[in-house]
């Protein structure tokens, strides 16, 4: 492993896939402050989640439905680990230069896209079954739906390598 490299490279390259990555690094730690925030609602941590105060908002309702324990654990908790591991996935190896694999990329990619699945999943829930909107919801929907546009052209790239199309 080439540590000065990946360290010089993370800390100084300009080159493309890395500034796109740069961005959803800080579109991913929004995300984990938006979402520990929801985890601490929903494990019981804090016992109410601040409200807008609109009829159509209930952050509350929508981030204890049974639809966010589905997968035996507050889909909050799961979605800020999700984006501490984009975060590393973001980071390993560097650049090219100094030794990033395009299977980190497509591996980031498909981080990205579970985000950004659930994030429209989540939004269709809150709109047509729950007729309640979360705020942190809409805000980490964001997040997502523009991390997976920034990742797009790079994830293409990491397939096109990985499988010469």
């Amino acid at each position: 492993m080439r540590t000065a490299a990946i360290r010089q490279e993370l800390l100084t390259s300009n080159e493309e896939n890395l500034q796109r990555r740069r961005q959803v690094l800080r579109l991913s730690a929004l995300g984990i402050a938006d979402f520990a925030f929801i985890t601490l609602y929903q494990s019981g941590a804090i016992g109410r989640l601040p409200e807008l105060p609109f009829k159509i908002f209930d952050s509350n309702k929508v981030n204890a439905a049974p639809d966010a324990y589905r997968m035996k654990a507050p889909d909050g908790a799961i979605s800020t680990f999700l984006y501490a591991a984009g975060m590393l996935l973001a980071t390993i190896g560097g650049t090219e230069k100094s030794g990033r694999k395009p299977a980190y990329d497509a591996a980031l990619g498909g981080v990205v896209a579970a985000n950004a699945a659930g994030a429209v999943y989540y939004l269709g829930d809150m709109i047509f079954k729950q007729k309640k909107v979360c705020p942190y919801c809409i805000a980490g929907a964001a997040i997502n739906i523009a991390s997976a546009v920034i990742m797009t052209p790079v994830v293409k790239g990491a397939v096109k390598k990985l499988f010469g199309r």
